[in-house]
């Protein structure tokens, strides 16, 4: 019940569209609400970021939403009142896109779209009904689903991963890539030449009827008078990657669960497989085992079947 009179006091008393009209309100009405929930304004505070311009939008940093920093929230906006806001993702709908997508596409879709060769936006596309299910296809959010998905879609298929906290969630990164293009541009060139003539027509019929280049612009460039200006251009060319990509920084880091596809890849440590070929050997040199003696077979069998089974995998 606390929490939902702090959300519609928020909402409805001081959503941040609304912090300039505070300096209209009575003394007694800011001292009923302090009152009331002395710590009101803080919580609004510490619940939104930024200032509401379009390219600095409100965003809503309540705990049960993801947080709008570690993805492009920024992407989609919408404006009232003249204040720009985002739509934020709450934890459980980014959950349910996760899981629908997961079992709703098979290996080979994730495979092929890990690098489609072509904008996100058209993966994002395609992962439409998930998204639009849970209502969050019009979030920035559809990258940050598809990765969580791929890296998380084992447990999220049998069901060993059940909710948000459990995801593995990669970092939200930030990088450089060096690219090129080869342009055409079209100038204005100014510049004023001086001619030696008999008469004001001699001298612009030399200057007009040059057919020694002596009086182009390229003669004159370091003449008083000589000015430069860009009107238009043209890439002829790219762009093009010039260079390697190279990550320059982390917006947001973000690392919850664990990540199925990195514990396969890096397998068990130095020290996890001396302690499993140690376990071996003490089961092949353990002499309990003999004929007649069942049960103590049938224990050294089943150890015997755990280390094969986890002997490629962190303990």
């Amino acid at each position: 019940m606390k929490n939902l009179i702090k959300k519609i006091l928020r909402e409805q008393t001081v959503r941040p569209a609304f912090k300039g009209g505070r300096s209209n309100w009575s003394p007694e009405a800011m001292q009923d609400l302090e009152a009331f929930h002395p710590d009101l304004f803080e919580l609004d505070e510490q619940e939104t970021i930024g200032s509401g311009t379009y390219s600095d939008p409100i965003m809503d940093t309540s705990s049960g939403n993801v947080p709008p920093q570690s993805y492009d929230a920024g992407s989609y906006t919408h404006t009232k009142e003249g204040i720009s806001h985002t739509s934020p993702v709450s934890k459980l709908a980014f959950f349910k896109a996760t899981q629908l997508l997961s079992k709703m596409k098979d290996d080979r879709w994730f495979t092929q779209n890990e690098d489609g060769g072509q904008s996100t936006y058209y993966r994002t596309d395609d992962m439409e009904t998930p998204l639009k299910v849970v209502g969050i296809n019009k979030t920035g959010i559809g990258d940050k689903v598809f990765w969580a998905a791929l890296d998380n879609k084992e447990g999220l298929r049998d069901g060993s991963i059940t909710n948000y906290e459990q995801l593995y969630l990669r970092p939200f990164k930030r990088y450089e890539i060096p690219m090129y293009e080869t342009a055409r541009v079209y100038k204005t060139i100014s510049y004023i030449p001086k001619v030696n003539a008999f008469s004001s027509e001699d001298a612009q019929n030399n200057i007009m009827y040059d057919e020694d280049g002596m009086y182009h612009s390229g003669e004159w460039y370091s003449e008083p008078g000589y000015e430069e200006s860009d009107d238009d251009w043209e890439t002829t060319e790219g762009p093009n990657p010039d260079g390697d990509i190279k990550q320059i920084g982390i917006v947001y880091d973000e690392q919850q669960g664990l990540n199925e596809s990195l514990i396969k890849e890096m397998g068990p440590s130095p020290e996890e497989n001396d302690i499993i070929s140690e376990l071996n050997d003490l089961v092949q040199s353990w002499d309990g085992c003999e004929e007649g003696m069942p049960v103590a077979c049938r224990y050294k069998n089943q150890v015997q079947e755990l280390i094969d089974k986890y002997k490629n995998l962190p303990l």
